[in-house]
């Protein structure tokens, strides 16, 4: 037996114009989605019709459902905890173009600030250790949430 490319193993559907546009606003009323990332859904459920795909990506600009650069500037601000390179990463695994990642990505100064505020929250009011071994821990921490070595030795006091 065939199986296929959407979740529940059931046939792709002939993609129509008006079910299309309705899915993309059902999705879109739930979360805010980059236009690869619409794409992709778009593919699992139905059969790949690029002229009925590009029709509803034209309509759902021209009502400002959906939109890159919005994606990209909500997807920064909800993720004040991450650094620039996480966040990076995350945006260009989600199809948004580099020159929009680099607009939207944290200057040097915020990535500081977004840093310390990430360690005070994983601190909960208390000092950095004094131990290397916890400071290393949370070194690593910080790391794994996009922060860069240099930004990280300043908090830290390294």
């Amino acid at each position: 037996m065939k199986k296929f490319a959407n979740s529940r193993g059931r046939r792709p559907k002939i993609a129509d114009e008006r079910q299309v546009f309705q899915y993309a606003c059902w999705l879109l009323a739930r979360r805010n989605y980059s236009r690869a990332e619409l794409l992709e859904k778009f593919e699992k459920k139905y059969l790949p019709n690029e002229t009925v795909f590009k029709k509803v990506f034209t309509k759902l600009t021209k009502f400002k459902l959906q939109s890159d650069e919005n994606f990209a500037e909500g997807f920064v601000r909800s993720h004040a905890d991450w650094g620039a390179r996480r966040i990076s990463l995350e945006l260009k695994k989600r199809g948004i173009a580099d020159e929009l990642i680099e607009l939207n990505l944290p200057t040097e100064i915020d990535e500081l600030t977004r840093c310390r505020d990430t360690l005070a929250k994983k601190l909960k009011g208390t000092k950095i250790p004094e131990e290397f071994k916890e400071r290393q821990k949370l070194s690593a921490f910080l790391a794994r949430r996009g922060f860069g070595l240099d930004v990280i030795r300043e908090v830290m006091g390294f």
